[in-house]
């Protein structure tokens, strides 16, 4: 299916990007702040996940005969690494320091809304398991991952830097 290539080519090309955020940025990732090496981690997971489920879906649209309930597996695929990293993001935004986030540019209303969407990825993909055996909850988890990972790639380049963040 060419959008699952599609996509798998826009991820390579955004987890690249994040080359070229640390160009940007001007100083090395280990004195970045906090908050900017957890947005950095986000644009890399967020691109490497869409490419991992990507391949996943185009090496089971490869098997022959087609599998019966392809895309209940994709996105139970899709489940078993999104559900973690929904916790994990989770987490680690309630570990910010009051005021940490907002420090360095960023906004916890912005901030939980992805994690809201991130959330609905997950439920969604639970609901194509169990009950809609259908390509398109698959790939609306791959849809929100690349649209996460450039606005953290937007958010990294264009958020001004801050002395001893």
């Amino acid at each position: 299916m060419s959008a699952l290539g599609t996509s798998a080519q826009i991820a390579v090309a955004i987890a690249g990007f994040a080359g070229v955020v640390v160009v940007f940025r001007g100083e090395s990732v280990q004195d970045w702040g906090r908050v900017e090496k957890f947005w950095l981690r986000l644009l890399l997971v967020n691109s490497i996940l869409p490419l991992a489920f990507s391949m996943v879906g185009l090496l089971t649209l490869a098997i022959e005969p087609e599998l019966p309930g392809i895309w209940q597996w994709c996105s139970g695929f899709a489940a078993v690494f999104l559900i973690p990293y929904a916790a994990l993001i989770l987490k680690t935004l309630r570990h910010f320091m009051p005021g940490e986030l907002r420090a360095a540019g960023g906004n916890k209303v912005i901030a939980y809304t992805l994690y809201g969407l991130l959330v609905a990825a997950c439920l969604l993909q639970l609901f194509n398991v169990t009950m809609l055996a259908a390509f398109w909850p698959f790939f609306s988890a791959i849809i929100f991952l690349l649209l996460g990972s450039m606005y953290q790639f937007v958010r990294l380049v264009v958020t001004p830097q801050k002395p001893g963040a």
